[in-house]
């Protein structure tokens, strides 16, 4: 009499495939032929008990975790080399092409980091409280798009990823910040007191020539004149001038009472001074061949000196037509802009908004403030 009949079902059949690969050079021999042998890595270069490495650039990692092997190869591959290969991570997924078809990328270290790579912005690693962050936003398909930098230190004990559209900032008690950039704007001024009698006028014409400078660029602009502008009154303006990535400012203000003077001449003349300064400052530096928010974090100790003490500086200018009244500089680091952006509401000034304002600008019997206001862009 035959003895009893056997079916395979499907979960017996995926227990015996298991069992099959349990061994990790099994795992390994199981990826190198499924993903085309030979054929897709070229000749074998070395092995080890956790990964077998290929002279064309991959490599297969063991994951005894979830008991199966990954592959990585090209330029992810090249990342995970300079990041310390099994030291920064074990794969979780094979090089995978990203939902939008343009990119390609590797997960890492129960997901928690990637290496994401396309052919315009290159390999690029983004781990920990970022990565969760990106992750959330929708990961490329988001506004900020792809990777531009690695997770790199930023100012203040902080660590920043650049992405194709903005950046993503952290601090240990402030988490995870993107932001497409910020947006500075002077907002206004209010007059304490006006100019001694000037010009047969009681009143003031008073402008403010505004120069500003970052670690990546320098730039000067004219607000506009005000007329007949008398002690305790207040002038609501909106002028942007700078808007970009949070990687620390300098805001100098010239205030000036116009008489018969050429404004567009003072801020020409201002702006080669600032120029001059900020060229040499980032040539001392050395921020000329530093990019993304690693540049923040060189200059951020040294950021004042990107900007000349532009009040003293530039006396000697204005020796007819306008007066120069005074001058004041704002310094705001790259953790300050992300936070009066981000999470600091407006104070208010008979009608004008704030985030900043300059300390009193005294001159020939006038004082006054400058006002600004920093946005998410």
């Amino acid at each position: 009499m035959p003895g009893p009949t056997h079916t395979l079902t499907r979960e017996t059949i995926q227990n015996v495939r298991i069992a099959a690969l349990i061994s990790p050079q099994a795992r390994l021999q199981h990826k190198f032929d499924l993903k085309g042998g030979d054929g897709f890595f070229g000749p074998i270069d070395r092995t080890d008990g956790t990964a077998w490495y290929y002279r064309g650039g991959s490599c297969i990692v063991d994951n005894p975790d979830i008991m199966e092997a990954f592959e990585i190869h090209g330029a992810i591959y090249q990342k995970w080399v300079e990041l310390g290969g099994v030291r920064f991570g074990i794969p979780t997924t094979d090089e995978t092409v990203t939902p939008d078809g343009v990119g390609r990328y590797n997960h890492f270290n129960g997901n928690s980091a990637s290496i994401y790579w396309t052919p315009s912005t290159g390999a690029h690693v983004i781990y920990g409280d970022i990565h969760a962050r990106w992750a959330a936003l929708g990961w490329e398909l988001s506004y900020l798009g792809y990777p531009t930098s690695d997770e790199t230190d930023f100012p203040e004990g902080g660590r920043a990823n650049s992405f194709q559209n903005g950046g993503i900032y952290w601090w240990p008690d402030l988490g995870a910040i993107d932001l497409r950039g910020v947006i500075v704007h002077y907002a206004g001024l209010h007059c304490f007191g006006e100019t001694d009698w000037d010009q047969g006028s009681d009143s003031d014409e008073p402008y403010f020539i505004l120069s500003v400078s970052t670690p990546q660029m320098a730039a000067t602009t004219v607000a506009q004149t005000y007329a007949d502008v008398d002690g305790g009154e207040t002038f609501p303006d909106l002028l942007e001038i700078y808007r970009g990535q949070p990687y620390g400012i300098n805001i100098g203000a010239v205030l000036m009472e116009h008489d018969f003077g050429d404004q567009n001449k003072y801020r020409k003349e201002v702006q080669d001074i600032v120029m001059g300064v900020h060229t040499a400052g980032t040539i001392a530096l050395g921020l000329i061949p530093v990019v993304g928010p690693a540049i923040a974090a060189v200059a951020g100790p040294a950021l004042g000196s990107l900007m000349p003490s532009i009040g003293e500086a530039i006396n000697d200018l204005f020796d007819e037509g306008d007066d120069r009244i005074g001058g004041a500089n704002l310094t705001i680091g790259a953790r300050q802009m992300v936070i009066l952006a981000t999470r600091t509401g407006n104070s208010q000034f008979n009608g004008i908004g704030f985030k900043v304002e300059t300390s009193l600008i005294s001159g020939s019997g006038a004082s006054y403030k400058g006002y600004f206001g920093i946005v998410p862009a």
